[in-house]
């Protein structure tokens, strides 16, 4: 090995030294993002804002879902007009061909508007659930955009008062020395800084005339 190959080697090793030491020095900061979503003031006063929307798409989601109250209103209704022809059947010869007919034509035509009935029901709760789902996904952005505002600034000074150089969410870290995790301090640091969110997407509430009725989404719940 030249001596001018030998100075290169020895710098080339020197300059990875120095980068496994900065390494092993840098702190690296952590932050749980769930318990973050779960106990800063923000996240919680948008759930509790949200709690009608949310509910209304659970329940809609439980009557139009396969094997909802909407599946089983039509298996209902398709036990029922068997049954009622089933004892029409049986009573033919009593009440004769031409009044059974009628009868049968009847129960029929009885069973199958209200088959489309419910159908109809079934097709406006999939629009409401729609409709609330995008105004979900609105209110998830305006809470996301304001959370963010703030966010970056309360980053940069937790970065600089520990002296640390990267903040890494906590399921990203496989394991991590104790003293690690800042939490706690972004948590209160956030709810000074952002207690309440404003949310401007949130569906108006009705009047008191429209009483007992969801908002926006009138959702009679199946019996």
């Amino acid at each position: 090995m030249t001596f001018t190959k030998l100075i290169k080697t020895a710098m080339t090793g020197a300059i990875v030294a120095m980068g496994l030491s900065i390494a092993v020095s840098a702190q690296i900061l952590i932050i749980d993002s769930e318990r973050v979503e779960k106990d800063a003031a923000a996240y919680k006063d948008f759930s509790l804002q949200t709690t009608e929307v949310r509910e209304q798409m659970i329940l809609l989601r439980k009557i139009i879902s396969r094997g909802g109250q909407a599946e089983q209103g039509f298996a209902d209704i398709n036990k029922r007009a068997e049954a009622a022809i089933a004892d029409l059947d049986k009573r033919k010869a009593l009440i004769g061909a031409d009044k059974y007919e009628v009868q049968r034509k009847a129960e029929i035509a009885k069973f199958q508007a209200e088959a489309q009935n419910l159908e109809r029901t079934v097709k406006l709760y999939q629009q409401q659930l729609q409709r609330l789902e995008y105004i979900w996904d609105q209110l998830l952005q305006e809470v996301a955009v304001q959370v963010e505002l703030v966010r970056q600034p309360i980053y940069r000074g937790i970065v600089k008062s520990h002296k640390a150089q990267v903040i890494l969410p906590k399921r990203l870290v496989l394991a991590s020395a104790s003293g690690l995790d800042v939490t706690t301090e972004y948590i209160e640091l956030l709810d000074t800084e952002l207690p309440t969110v404003k949310l401007t997407k949130l569906p108006v509430k009705k009047t008191d005339a429209a009483a007992g009725a969801p908002a926006e989404v009138p959702v009679a719940k199946a019996k």
